[in-house]
């Protein structure tokens, strides 16, 4: 679907795109602490219980279409951007997850376009231990908070914001939060339909208030649509799935 739109068309590209690395798989292991005699303390991540179980997928796999996000776009913030080739930046966004473990990862890094500094956003994600109630969809999935930071901070309002890789929808939520256009794609039929459940579900809650934060009315302006990358077709104030 990429190669489908002209040149320059979005704004800022906000995705977190696969990185390769089996997070896919119902039995990703992950540490969970030492035993007494030293040895590491494993468990299956994605079947440990949990609000929606993270079924077998395919999705993580490394993308090699790089070439199309940055044509498409003016600029890009591009999550797990360690894991990529990207050209060589002085614009980083260091997320500190709150994590405590010794064995896992107590940041995520974000590579970015615009700027030439490095800014640090905390945000507690450490499994259970959240800053506020958020329920996860998604292995992978960052939290709301945290792109509408990113929006906030990297955007202005009525920016055309794309997601080639939206996953569970967090980037249509952040967008019609801040008042921006956004076009959102993933290839999996079933993150399609929880994306659009949750847009669905935050434009029911945006309504009864009317302001987003931005202090921008709620208005079709700010919506945008959501669709298969099997198709362009999508609707333009719904989240919808093109076949």
């Amino acid at each position: 679907m990429l190669r489908e739109i002209q040149d320059k068309a979005f704004d800022l590209c906000l995705t977190d795109p696969p990185y390769g690395i089996g997070f896919d798989r119902e039995n990703t292991s992950m540490s969970c602490g030492m035993r007494k005699d030293g040895s590491q303390r494993k468990y299956n991540a994605w079947s440990c219980p949990a609000p929606v179980g993270y079924a077998t997928k395919d999705w993580d796999v490394k993308p090699d279409n790089f070439d199309d996000i940055f044509r498409i776009s003016k600029q890009q913030i591009l999550w797990g951007g360690n894991y990529f080739p990207l050209p060589i930046s002085g614009s980083w966004i260091v997320w500190d997850k709150g994590v405590v473990m010794p064995t896992l990862s107590k940041c995520e890094l974000a590579w970015c376009s615009k700027g030439e500094h490095i800014e640090i956003y905390r945000y507690l994600w450490a499994g259970f231990r959240k800053e506020k109630p958020e329920e996860r969809y998604h292995p992978t999935q960052k939290p709301l908070d945290l792109f509408v930071w990113c929006l906030l901070n990297y955007s202005s309002p009525g920016d055309f914001i794309v997601d080639p890789y939206c996953g569970s929808g967090t980037t249509a939520l952040a967008c019609h939060r801040t008042g921006r256009r956004f076009l959102c794609i993933d290839k999996d039929e079933e993150y399609i339909r929880i994306a659009q459940q949750r847009y669905a579900d935050e434009i029911a809650q945006q309504s009864l208030f009317g302001e987003n934060q931005d202090g921008a009315q709620n208005t079709s302006e700010g919506r945008g649509t959501a669709c298969n990358s099997a198709s362009p077709k999508a609707a333009q104030e719904s989240l919808d799935l093109g076949l």
